[in-house]
């Protein structure tokens, strides 16, 4: 019976721990004129990914869009998540899109980002 819950766990251990291993961070110039397309073509995103956003907190900040289409009117309210310390470390948690965006130059600069993470 102890051999058969040791086994379960090694196994277990086994297969949880490439995908912790494997998760990548990802760091983000949060800025106006950038177009970030080209970076999340270039990128796979998968589930414990961490896209850490860096910006000017006098010009900009980070918000998370309930969905695609409030990512694309750039509606930040209601909002999944609103910072605006200039530094912020997100953990892409489960499959699925995240959109990005900030709430002051998302309609102006079209400063917003969408991801699918796998």
């Amino acid at each position: 019976m102890a051999v058969a819950r040791y086994l379960a766990l090694a196994l277990t251990a086994f297969l949880v721990s490439p995908i912790m291993v494997m998760a990548t961070t990802y760091d983000i110039n949060w800025a106006a004129g950038i177009d970030y397309t080209g970076f999340v073509a270039q990128n796979t995103f998968y589930a414990g990914d961490v896209i850490n956003f860096h910006w000017d907190i006098a010009y900009h900040n980070l918000i998370i869009a309930t969905d695609g289409d409030a990512f694309d009117q750039c509606k930040n309210k209601p909002n999944l998540g609103h910072y605006t310390s200039g530094n912020e470390a997100l953990t892409l948690g489960e499959a699925g899109y995240y959109y990005f965006m900030c709430g002051f130059d998302c309609k102006s600069n079209g400063m917003k980002m969408s991801v699918f993470v796998n």
